[in-house]
């Protein structure tokens, strides 16, 4: 089945998160907090994101699904160059994935030390957006996956 733009995940969901007042586009169907947000607008999937992706891509990504799955339930975002996952906001995505890999980040109000990130990056006072790579599935591990909760909590804007 094809996934859509915007699908939830693990479907159907029911989010704990008040989302009535996001402002969809209306081209695309994608949906922000800020109306008339900038954006990539455009009808993406998934599967146009990870076309003729072999079968360790589909399970790099298949792997950071079912981790960001263990925080709570959310969506999905396609872009023609990235998928991202959201609850109230976007708070991490995939950046690319092939055989050999795949790189993600994802959005804390703090800025956290580990030899595991590629880089860290400073959007504002409080906004650190954290560059991760891995090199086999084993890399998405209980640290991930912790990483990944405390930024699902920051999608959730409940602070």
């Amino acid at each position: 089945m094809p996934c859509s733009p915007i699908m939830s995940w693990p479907p159907p969901a029911e989010m704990d998160v008040d989302t009535s007042d996001l402002w969809t586009c209306p081209v695309c169907g994608k949906r922000f907090v800020t109306r008339n947000l900038a954006h990539s607008c455009g009808p993406h999937t998934v599967e146009q994101f990870m076309a003729g992706k072999g079968p360790r891509a589909w399970a790099y990504w298949d792997r950071l699904r079912e981790v960001v799955a263990t925080c709570g339930p959310f969506s999905i975002v396609a872009n023609k160059t990235r998928l991202e996952f959201m609850v109230r906001v976007r708070f991490a995505g995939m950046d690319s994935v092939s055989e050999r890999g795949m790189s993600f980040s994802f959005w804390l109000k703090e800025r956290i030390e580990s030899p595991r990130l590629r880089k860290v990056v400073l959007y504002g006072r409080t906004d650190w957006v954290h560059h991760v790579r891995v090199v086999s599935i084993d890399d998405l591990d209980d640290e991930v996956t912790g990483w990944l909760c405390r930024s699902y909590q920051v999608g959730c804007q409940l602070s």
